[in-house]
């Protein structure tokens, strides 16, 4: 049967099968699905650049009232929707996380969004599969965020300013939280269930393409240690996922060929 994947310039969307039909998350033309019927539904839109302004309104436009707008209109058109929370809504947290856990989150007017959106959608739309995905990273990443500057740098040589990248996160790719959207039936936070060291992770990448880290980067370790996060990851006893540097590597030799 049909998918449809409604943000088609998502880092998502890159990675979901050709045969998925996708389009743009703006101005849907609501007219040419009204006797449509699908399969699965994949929502992958969302304001995220917690970069912005510190607005509240600017995220609730676009993760609650729009979100809810687009799902009212689909959710009787499709078997299931799949859409995506944040596992930030666990960020204050030490160790492992599941979805038993009442959130736990340092403010930001983006989580905040996501909270009051998520739990509208489990109050209000059975149909809709709820997925908590872990930080992930693409060459797809828009400008303005850490691994954009890091693709560009390793993809063309460019010389970059980072802040504080010594600590251990939960890390995945595109290309597994695609895998788990697709083949997942329930709620899930997708994550590897185990930690890296952002910085190791990216001097390996360096390391990868035969480039000095030293001469390309230049640490600002102070810029953005005003606030330390907590660590945390998916609970879980074997490991989810453990590609990471391999997928980001064989993504970025596409685009240096």
């Amino acid at each position: 049967m049909n998918n449809l994947v409604i943000g088609n310039t998502s880092q998502l969307s890159y990675y979901f099968p050709d045969e998925y039909i996708k389009i743009s998350s703006r101005n849907i033309p609501y007219d040419d699905y009204k006797d449509s019927f699908f399969d699965r539904i994949f929502i992958c839109f969302a304001e995220q650049r917690t970069f912005i302004e510190n607005d509240e309104k600017v995220f609730n436009e676009v993760n609650f009232d729009y979100t809810k707008e687009v799902i009212q209109f689909f959710k009787d058109k499709c078997n299931n929707i799949v859409w995506y929370s944040t596992s930030e809504l666990w960020n204050n947290c030490n160790g492992p996380i599941n979805l038993d856990m009442s959130y736990n989150y340092n403010y930001s007017p983006y989580i905040k969004s996501k909270e009051i959106i998520t739990n509208y959608i489990k109050s209000h739309y059975p149909n809709v599969i709820i997925l908590y995905p872990f930080n992930f990273n693409s060459i797809h990443r828009k400008d303005g965020f850490l691994f954009k500057k890091i693709f560009n740098s390793i993809i063309k040589g460019e010389k970059i300013e980072i802040g504080d990248t010594y600590f251990y996160r939960d890390v995945v790719h595109p290309l597994y939280v695609v895998y788990k959207s697709i083949t997942t039936e329930n709620n899930e936070i997708i994550g590897s269930g185990r930690l890296i060291h952002i910085n190791d992770f990216i001097r390996k990448l360096y390391a990868h393409f035969e480039l000095d880290y030293d001469e390309l980067v230049t640490e600002n370790i102070n810029c953005n240690n005003l606030v330390k996060r907590k660590t945390y990851w998916l609970e879980s006893r074997q490991c989810q996922y453990n590609c990471l540097l391999y997928d980001t590597i064989k993504e970025i030799e596409k685009f240096k060929k």
